[in-house]
């Protein structure tokens, strides 16, 4: 079923998303210390009483713009856990992706690490969330192998939990630290890990 959208509803998504990338382009330019409600209207071209009606308070503001930050990611990880790959390489592209993706972004995503600590703890404790819409992805990845008998039998839910929430931990790592190894070398480092565990 198609849901229909009006065009005040068009025009206010448009309005919601340049007020969002403004957010971004302000933090990348100046830093999260110069990041103002002000200079967002004023970047996006409108009055700050209108910034407003979004965004009850910076607080609000600058959590919107963090998960508008990892929006392109998520699009690119719906992608691949909805084609036909075998479900190892989905894992490895996944981490291909948010490592990648992290490097491009470090900047940004370096001045709103703190705001992220908010997000993810708002994230974890709403069911509907990204996170969680992420973790029920991984489940049925993680499924999909064992019934390939390309994974041994596990506990599908809890492993998404501790996959998501390891990688997580490195993307983190790339945030705060320079890292010499490419995107794509730990990656893979990281899958045979996961796939053959530590021990002889």
């Amino acid at each position: 079923m198609t849901i229909k959208i009006t065009r005040k509803q068009k025009a206010e998504q448009k309005t919601r998303h340049s007020i969002l990338e403004s957010g971004v382009s302000i933090i990348q330019t100046h830093g999260l210390e110069n990041f103002t409600m002000h200079k967002v209207a004023n970047q996006t071209g409108i009055a700050k009483g209108t910034l407003y009606l979004y965004f009850k308070n910076k607080n609000e503001l600058l959590l919107s713009v963090a998960g508008h930050c990892f929006e392109p990611l998520s699009r690119n990880i719906r992608k691949v856990f909805a084609s036909d790959i075998n479900p190892l390489d989905k894992l490895e592209k996944y981490i291909h992706l948010s490592f990648t993706h992290i490097e491009q972004n470090k900047a940004v995503y370096y001045e709103l690490q703190l705001t992220f600590i908010t997000l993810i703890e708002k994230d974890i404790n709403d069911k509907t969330s990204t996170y969680w819409e992420m973790i029920n992805i991984f489940a049925r990845t993680f499924e999909d192998g064992i019934s390939k008998k390309l994974l041994r039998p596990m506990d599908a839910s809890r492993t998404a939990i501790f996959f998501i929430d390891s990688i997580d931990g490195a993307m983190t790592r790339r945030i705060v630290s320079t890292v010499g190894n490419s995107a794509e070398d730990d990656a893979h480092e990281l899958l045979n890990i996961y796939l053959h565990g530590l021990a002889l």
